[in-house]
């Protein structure tokens, strides 16, 4: 079996994996990625148009790494001349003195985001698209905005290969050797010694990392798109991206509409757990039906979906990320369990994994992504898909 030996090998090609190599091979670093399907495959978390962007979190040191992640979006598109982030602003929606809303706030706060209540009528002489009941409040915050998702994957890969990364596509990895002297990465028609490992593998890093038993969940999650008739009302400039946490605590979230499919909107969570092995992809005509009820309510002008997507989420019982070293091996870096709300942190987080690989540290604060952290079921306030 042959053997190539490479400063560092990525495991996965997904958002997190593309601007790891980036990053690297930009530094100088001979940089082989594996990506067991075709890049920008549809089987994992990293498709489709869009992922939101922002700010608001209820945990601040997300807030804080977001000041960071947005700079890296603005260089990568200064670099590739193309347009990767939109800023359309957005609301929040809730019940008034909900807990999100109410730690959303003070974690901009602290930060020293803007933001803005404003009642129900604000919103709707804003934004006319809207239809609010009950004792509503919203938050709104001016930098939110939505990232080309699929573009930013393939943006991050052609930059890596300018910088003279190899990517090998169709090259399923099926042992990490993590024992010997250099760590080597088995696929099924050959081995590769890398003097560092990376393993951005999504869905996949459990399976891949089976010893350390990492509390990863991985489900099916679900977003619906809808063409409005007068689809200028729901354009970047016009529509928001928004999010509301439901009376009976769901959390949905929305994009304007942009690209093939029109506006997306999508329920975070809640999703059934399934292998990311296994060929269902096929949306639930009830989870649809659903959100066309939402949408009835809510924004009725949009009328019924008009298309469905499935993706993944592997999820942490925390929905805090793991990046960190192999306990065992500290040549094994890990970023995994980005819990449906990491596709933002895309450019940083590669950023964040080439200075581990070359200084063994970073200059970010990643202590609450550490594998040894006590893993906690979640508080309960629910958290907003990338």
């Amino acid at each position: 079996m042959r053997s190539r030996s490479y400063d560092t090998i990525i495991i996965g090609a997904g958002g997190m994996g593309s601007a790891t190599a980036y990053h690297l091979a930009k530094s100088g670093a001979d940089v082989l990625v594996l990506e067991q399907f075709q890049r920008g495959h549809p089987f994992g978390s990293s498709h489709g148009e869009t992922r939101i962007i922002r700010f608001f979190y209820d945990k601040p040191f997300y807030t804080e790494l977001m000041k960071t992640a947005y700079a890296e979006w603005r260089d990568l598109e200064s670099v590739s001349g193309k347009s990767l982030l939109f800023i359309t602003g957005s609301v929040g929606i809730g019940a008034k003195g909900n807990p999100y809303g109410r730690a959303t706030r003070q974690s901009l706060d602290a930060a020293g985001v803007e933001s803005e209540w404003w009642d129900a009528a604000q919103l709707t002489k804003r934004f006319p698209q809207f239809r609010l009941t009950g004792n509503m409040e919203i938050l709104y915050q001016k930098d939110t905005g939505f990232l080309r998702a699929a573009e930013c994957v393939s943006t991050h890969l052609q930059l890596a290969e300018q910088h003279g990364a190899e990517i090998k596509e169709e090259t399923k990895v099926t042992n990490i050797d993590w024992q010997t002297d250099v760590p080597t990465v088995r696929t099924e028609n050959s081995q590769f010694r890398g003097r560092k490992v990376i393993v951005t593998a999504g869905a996949w890093a459990g399976t891949l990392l089976a010893e350390l038993d990492l509390p990863l969940t991985v489900t099916k999650q679900q977003v619906c798109y809808y063409q409005p008739t007068d689809g200028k009302r729901f354009q970047p400039d016009r529509f928001p991206v928004f999010t509301e946490v439901t009376p009976d605590g769901e959390f949905i979230y929305a994009v304007p509409a942009f690209g093939e499919h029109g506006l997306k909107i999508a329920r975070h969570g809640r999703g059934q757990i399934i292998s990311p092995d296994t060929p269902e992809r096929t949306p639930d005509a009830n989870y649809i039906a659903h959100i066309d009820a939402y949408v009835q309510e809510r924004l009725p002008e949009l009328g019924k979906a008009t298309h469905a997507e499935v993706c993944l989420y592997t999820e942490t019982p925390d929905e805090d990320f793991i990046i960190d070293a192999h306990p065992r091996c500290p040549d094994l870096l890990i970023a995994a369990g980005f819990s449906g709300h990491g596709f933002k942190f895309c450019a940083l987080v590669g950023r964040i994994m080439s200075e581990l690989v070359r200084n063994r540290k970073t200059g970010f604060d990643i202590h609450p992504f550490r594998i040894d952290r006590e893993h906690k079921i979640s508080s309960g306030i629910p958290r907003l898909q990338s």
